[in-house]
């Protein structure tokens, strides 16, 4: 074989090394950025957890908040003494015996 030919199967061998070594250290880096992705979105869920179980049980407390005002202003209707007999809607007023004072004289 000439020499040029070798030449270039040298150069062509020592291309395939440089690509593969490239190929590797690619390989390696997008491994090391999938992992810490992995990491960042474990991390992210978990606080989209955290945040999530916040409010459920902040609506709890709420929840509870609103039956207790509820409740207290049932209380509160419940003893209220300002009772007026026309608020009722059963009133009806007795009629009035007409009484002639003099008659008893």
């Amino acid at each position: 074989m000439p020499k040029n030919i070798d030449d270039i199967f040298k150069e062509i061998s020592k291309l395939q090394k440089e690509v593969a070594s490239i190929e590797n250290k690619l390989t390696k880096l997008i491994s090391d950025q999938f992992i810490d992705l992995k990491r960042s979105l474990k991390f992210m869920d978990r606080k989209i957890s955290d945040i999530s179980n916040k409010v459920q049980e902040f609506e709890i407390i709420m929840d509870a908040a609103e039956i207790i005002e509820d409740h207290m202003e049932e209380e509160e209707n419940k003893y209220n003494s300002e009772w007026d007999p026309y608020d009722d809607d059963n009133y009806e007023s007795e009629p009035y015996e007409e009484y002639n004072d003099e008659e008893d004289d």
